[in-house]
């Protein structure tokens, strides 16, 4: 087996990727004892030293952007067409920079994965995810136990703020469970970790009312069991999976609808559509399916323009804690809480365009890991990038995890799966590819 890895003198972006990745899950814990929520702000710094790390390895760094070209394209475009949109509709310096750096971070952040980490950096992110994923579920009980939290107070390691710990717990969940799942089926090894895992995760959903993580676990496992090459070994492991979520479902919706008895009917298809395209919170807000199109009609009043490229970057903004960051767009129709769905925020910013741009980078990260993945099955990375972009395209619209810290632990891992083949990784024949991923 042939296998060349770069690694070169690269280890200060692998460690303050780690950093990132660690400081995210533990920063809410933190602001949530009494600290300054301003803490978050250190994820600024970590970006702007892994920028200066992209300029300082610029030729590993322009090779990430040919060979992602079309991702890059697309992230360019969105940026213009803010920009112009702002230009036209008037700009507000500071607020234009708050909203580059808001969709800018998590650009340079995913830049930063895909140039320095490697399949090791794989490994031990897992490992990562798996001890806070325990971590977290301990802190859960301990919310719902003792503290007699339940809904959207139970954050585990994301703390107990309301409109955060569930919002950033369902993302985390969403990884977790995925990490968990693929390495199960791909060694055919860690069942009882997975059991357990399953277990934390339904716990924690269930007193989170994390209703729509529910949705998310069937049609994440669904997917793996799709895409991953059927032997008679792996079709007895989607078997016992498929029955092992039978059961745990038969076991926790019932204990959902009984904590929150308002949701008895949440899961049936026609009462499901119907939550999820009437108002929010049902005093006349927006909606999570209808949003971008209510913004259209009610607030841009279809006014071409609007309604194609928004109002622009900046002219949007909000910020609850810091009012030098809220637009006057914002004091006037926060009560529509457009800014609780990511979509939505995009569609105010840069309309229809931005929206279909925003997605678009999605797709291209699908469709890219999907090639991959397609030469080499057992690229377990490629399926979940190919799984995570697919899913981002959910949270885009459910909620706004994708605009706020919590996206970092998404990114790095949409990013891993880019890695390997492109950059780091030679590998001489078939039979190599199948033991570097596994």
């Amino acid at each position: 087996m042939d296998i060349a890895v770069k690694t070169g003198k690269t280890y200060l972006p692998k460690y303050l990727v780690y950093f990132q990745l660690i400081y995210i899950c533990f920063v809410q814990l933190l602001i949530g004892a009494g600290l300054p929520g301003s803490l978050t702000l250190l994820c600024d710094g970590v970006n702007v030293l892994l920028f200066i790390c992209l300029i300082w390895h610029s030729g590993r760094t322009i090779s990430v952007l040919s060979r992602f070209k079309a991702y890059y394209i697309i992230v360019a475009l969105f940026f213009m067409t803010g920009i112009f949109s702002a230009v036209f509709n008037g700009i507000n310096i500071v607020l234009l920079l708050w909203s580059v750096r808001n969709f800018g971070r998590f650009v340079v952040f995913f830049t930063a994965v895909i140039t320095f980490l490697d399949i090791g950096d794989f490994k031990a992110m897992r490992k990562i995810v798996y001890v806070i994923g325990h971590i977290s579920f301990v802190l859960c009980v301990f919310q719902f136990v003792v503290l007699k939290l339940k809904g959207d107070y139970i954050g585990g390691v994301f703390g107990t703020n309301r409109g955060v710990a569930n919002t950033w717990l369902n993302t985390f969940l969403v990884v977790l469970y995925l990490l968990a799942l693929t390495e199960w089926m791909y060694k055919g090894k860690g069942f009882a970790r997975l059991l357990i895992f399953i277990a934390e995760v339904l716990f924690v959903a269930v007193v989170g009312e994390l209703k729509f993580f529910f949705v998310e676990l069937i049609l994440i496992t669904i997917i793996c069991i799709i895409l991953i090459k059927p032997t008679l070994k792996l079709v007895k492991m989607e078997l016992a999976i498929i029955a092992i979520g039978i059961a745990a479902f038969a076991i926790s919706i019932p204990i959902l609808y009984k904590m929150f008895p308002f949701f008895a009917d949440f899961f049936q298809a026609k009462n499901f559509f119907k939550i999820a395209s009437e108002s929010y919170t049902g005093q006349g807000d927006l909606g999570r399916t209808t949003a971008v199109f209510e913004i259209a009609e009610k607030i841009f009043f279809k006014d071409p323009f609007k309604v194609l490229f928004g109002i622009g970057l900046g002219n949007g903004e909000y910020s609850e804690g810091q009012r030098i960051f809220q637009s006057a767009f914002y004091l006037k129709y926060k009560d529509t809480n457009y800014n609780w769905f990511t979509d939505a925020f995009v569609m105010v910013e840069t309309g229809f365009t931005g929206v279909i741009l925003f997605a678009s980078g999605f797709i291209a990260t699908g469709i890219r890991s999907f090639r991959i993945y397609y030469h080499e099955r057992r690229n377990n990375m490629a399926l979940i990038t190919l799984v995570l972009s697919f899913t981002a395209l959910m949270l885009y619209i459910y909620n706004i995890s994708l605009n706020c810290e919590i996206a970092y632990l998404l990114y790095a891992f949409l990013g891993m799966g880019l890695t390997g083949t492109d950059r780091s990784v030679r590998i001489t024949n078939k039979t190599d590819s199948k033991v570097a991923y596994e």
